[in-house]
Parts: structure tokens; C-alpha cells; sequence
């Protein structure tokens, strides 16, 4: 990870830049008020990205939302602001919430993809997910089926 980077956890005052990307990465995206219920639900952990290299306030460049049921974990959004993609920062949010996951002895790590978000997939399945499953008609706002992707943890180890 460059040295300008850093990964922490999400605060109040990240809601509003977590925003911004959200409007600019989902046709549905999360209000305010579901950041500020997910900093204070118990199950949810929201990992970001920061640029701590310029004056100022640092710059979020992204952020990952994942939820830890039992021994499972579901990642309910990752995003990167638009100028950062492909530039290693989702990549980066993965490691560490499976750094996160192995701590707490989280087994597996699930999530739902459009059918048609071939990049996320591809990503997804670079860190060792893999189709378990298919929703038909999960997206309410287009129609469009969903697939299930999981990848397991190796206590200790990389992503199996």
C-alpha cells in the first residue's frame, strides 16, 4: 500500500465524502441516515481508504460495508471514487477486511453481483470467490438476477 494511504475505519464525518461516491457507484445508493445506522449497528463494520497526503483534510478515495453474522461475514457495498478505480484501492479494502475476518475467526465471506458487472466479478473471484448461487430478479430496480459469490478463510492464511 503507498505510503499516502491508509486504511481505517469509517467515522461520522466520512459519511458525507462516502456519499459522493455512493450517488456517482449505485442506482440505488444509501442515504446518510443509513451510513449513520450502519456506524452504529453491532454487525456492521465499514472499512475506508484515505489519502493522507495533501493539506487539508485527508481524501477518501473509498470505502467497503460488510456485515458479520456467526461465523460469516456479507459485504453489502465497496466503492472507489471514480478518478481512483483500477488503481488497486478495492484490492486493498478486500485484504484488509480479510485481515479483519481471519482476527475474528470468520470462516466465510459471502455477497450478491449483477449478473452483468463482469469487472466486479473478475475482481471478486481474483481474491478467491466463487459462484455458489444465482437470484433471479434480485435487483428491484432493473430486473436484473444477482449471483452469489463466497470464498472461504483459513484461519491464519490468505483466502482460500
Amino acid at each position: 500500500m503507498p505510503s499516502n494511504l491508509r486504511i481505517r475505519k469509517m467515522e461520522s464525518n466520512d459519511i458525507q465524502a462516502i456519499r459522493e461516491i455512493e450517488d456517482r457507484s449505485f442506482t440505488l445508493p444509501y442515504s446518510a441516515g443509513i451510513w449513520e445506522r450502519e456506524k452504529g449497528n453491532s454487525l456492521s463494520r465499514t472499512l475506508i481508504v484515505v489519502d493522507d497526503s495533501g493539506e487539508g483534510a485527508p481524501e477518501l478515495r473509498g470505502y467497503l460495508n460488510f456485515w458479520l453474522i456467526l461465523d460469516e461475514a456479507e459485504i453489502h457495498r465497496i466503492a472507489v471514487k471514480e478518478k481512483y478505480r483500477r488503481s488497486g484501492i478495492a484490492g486493498m479494502l478486500i485484504n484488509e477486511m480479510f485481515n479483519v475476518l481471519r482476527d475474528l475467526e470468520i470462516v466465510s465471506v459471502h455477497l450478491e453481483v449483477r449478473q452483468s458487472n463482469h469487472a466486479a466479478i473478475k475482481l471478486y473471484e481474483k481474491f478467491g470467490f466463487m459462484i455458489k448461487g444465482h437470484r433471479k430478479g434480485y435487483y428491484q430496480e432493473t430486473g436484473e438476477d444477482a449471483l452469489i459469490l463466497e470464498a472461504g478463510l483459513k484461519i491464519g492464511n490468505s483466502p482460500e
